[in-house]
């Protein structure tokens, strides 16, 4: 059985969504009362005027990352995808995730050895398709945290960073 979303543009429109989606959008309520209007953009990171913002890179992402053929075996294996995308569409300035740091431990870097000084059991990984290394040991609410701020930090925008952190198991 499908349920039935209503999207505005320009005049209401109908379209059948299953379950299983209709659920995942619902989750992503931050108010009581929002419109699945209001859900749809900030995921998709739409102004609410119904117009795509000027940034076209974190629609990309929202587009490649809501892909129905993407499964990941592990919520490190989708953290590190994510990630490698995020370099494919901001490389001149993906270097800025190299500020990103706990109190205690380097979360990016340039080389494995890097992290690995800054503490036991890191289990550093490339990013893939790049030069860089992430701290992969770490709860997934912390890897969250990470992506969003590394993707702050490249320059998206902060609903992009959002969409794509919400996209990581808890």
């Amino acid at each position: 059985m499908c349920l039935k979303a209503l999207l505005r543009r320009k005049a209401m429109r109908t379209i059948e969504i299953d379950d299983d989606l209709y659920a995942y959008i619902a989750s992503q309520t931050l108010e009581i009362g929002e419109s699945a209007n209001s859900i749809l953009r900030r995921i998709f990171g739409l102004s609410d005027q119904g117009q795509a913002t000027t940034e076209t890179q974190p629609h990309e992402l929202a587009q490649t990352l809501e892909h129905p053929g993407l499964r990941f075996k592990t919520a490190v294996d989708q953290f590190l995808f994510i990630l490698g995308e995020a370099y494919k569409l901001k490389p001149n300035t993906f270097d800025h995730i190299l500020t990103i740091q706990g109190r205690e431990r380097i979360y990016f870097a340039r080389s494995r050895g890097e992290i690995e000084q800054s503490g036991n059991s890191t289990q550093p990984k490339q990013i893939p398709g790049t030069d860089y290394w992430v701290m992969t040991n770490s709860p997934n609410r912390q890897k969250k945290s990470m992506l969003r701020e590394a993707l702050l930090a490249i320059g998206m925008s902060k609903q992009a960073a959002e969409a794509a952190a919400r996209t990581l198991p808890l």
